[in-house]
């Protein structure tokens, strides 16, 4: 049995289909199937079961799933050891982040990180705060940065900051002209903005609520390009957290007027580490330069 065989039943498992698997692999679903199979043979018993809709894992196959991705990542913790241990910033740091905080925040260290430590590897997932601890308990994050991360054992909320929010409207616009707006002018306006798991609908709609005003969410998506496609196209308006040094015209068809209200106008980012595993050089040297720009961004 190879350690191949294990990584790609490990993708199996987590894309819990050959053809995903594969293009994450950039294999071909013939060589996936392969390795499948060869695992089959070893264990004697079948891991994946097919239907006319995909696969699914047997009960054998979540047991080997389990114990595959377990070892796997303490392979990837012995490898960051060593190269610790030699003092070479290298290996893979996991991220989890939330969308609108890409752009501000985490591309720019990550540009500036790759250029000094080129050995390091990143898998960045974006998701709301609850799906973003969930990753910590699971043992799948090294890194989050996140909005208003909920309690958890199992995380540790190093570094913090406030960002204003902002409505962002396209040019032309009739808020375009304000000096600011208040939750009261939001009604009857069309909005984009994610589901309930996040904690920006949650904020919008407790300050709605407080008003006594009625929301027209016109369209639900947790995508923020999505959200910004709907305001460039004149049929959205949307709510985005916004760094003290950014521009009031974004330069992409969207103007950020202030949002004034005592409940709304400002939002908490956290930075999250795992409490109960050392980290490595190259995740504490991301995370020092994440905090850093937190502290650049911050109001």
């Amino acid at each position: 049995m190879q350690l191949r065989a294990l990584r790609y039943f490990n993708e199996v498992a987590q894309c819990v289909s050959l053809r995903k698997a594969a293009t994450r692999l950039y294999v071909t679903p013939s060589a996936v199937s392969r390795q499948i199979e060869q695992l089959e043979h070893f264990y004697g018993a079948a891991l994946i079961e097919r239907n006319p809709r995909g696969i699914r894992l047997t009960r054998e196959g979540e047991f080997l799933a389990q114990a595959v991705n377990a070892t796997l990542r303490e392979l990837d913790h012995v490898k960051e050891h060593i190269a610790n241990s030699q003092g070479v910033v290298a290996g893979t740091i996991r991220i989890f982040v939330s969308e609108s905080l890409i752009a501000s925040m985490l591309a720019p260290v990550l540009a500036k990180f790759s250029q000094q430590y080129p050995k390091v590897q990143f898998q960045i997932e974006t998701g709301s705060a609850p799906r973003i601890a969930d990753a910590f308990r699971a043992g799948e994050a090294d890194i989050g940065l996140t909005f208003y991360m909920p309690p958890c054992a199992e995380i540790e909320v190093t570094h913090h900051c406030d960002l204003w929010h902002r409505v962002l409207v396209p040019q032309g616009h009739a808020f375009t002209g304000r000096h600011s707006i208040t939750i009261q002018d939001l009604a009857g306006q069309p909005l984009a903005i994610p589901n309930s798991t996040f904690s920006t609908r949650q904020i919008i709609e407790a300050a709605a609520r407080k008003e006594g005003v009625e929301l027209n969410v016109t369209y639900t998506t947790s995508s923020v390009e999505v959200q910004k496609s709907l305001a460039r196209a004149g049929i959205a308006l949307l709510v985005l957290p916004q760094a003290a040094r950014q521009n009031r015209d974004l330069g992409d068809g969207l103007v950020a007027v202030p949002l004034l209200d005592p409940l709304i106008e400002r939002v908490r980012v956290d930075l999250c580490l795992p409490r109960q595993r050392t980290s490595s050089i190259a995740i504490k040297t991301c995370q020092s330069m994440l905090a850093q720009i937190m502290a650049d961004c911050a109001i």
